[in-house]
């Protein structure tokens, strides 16, 4: 099936340098080492026009203070956002899951 206006989904990363290329050459649209208001900038145009969008963000990015990066993880929806380890420290990949899964089990 075609795909129209109505399905289409927007492939985006938001990462470092070293993550950029690989994703890029796969199709992604890419955002390298956003300060906190140019990845506000692009949540916001998701959020306001609606778009669907599968978002992929290396961990490193929860740290740049995006206003809107909650709303969007909370909200589901339209907006798909998921998480990847940095190439530096993929040791040291946690994402929210793992916090949920130790309050459950108790861990």
């Amino acid at each position: 099936m075609p795909e129209t206006a109505t399905h289409k989904v927007r492939k985006i990363f938001v990462g470092s340098h070293a993550l950029t290329d690989g994703f890029r050459l796969i199709g992604f649209e890419t955002l390298t080492e956003p300060d906190s208001s140019r990845l506000d900038e692009l949540l916001n145009q998701l959020l306001q026009e609606r778009q669907r969008a599968l978002l992929i963000i290396e961990q490193s990015v929860n740290h740049v203070g995006s206003r809107l990066l909650d709303q969007i993880r909370y909200e589901g929806g339209r907006i798909i956002l998921s998480e990847v380890p940095s190439l530096q420290d993929p040791e040291e990949f946690h994402s929210d899951l793992d916090n949920q899964l130790k309050k459950l089990t108790g861990g």
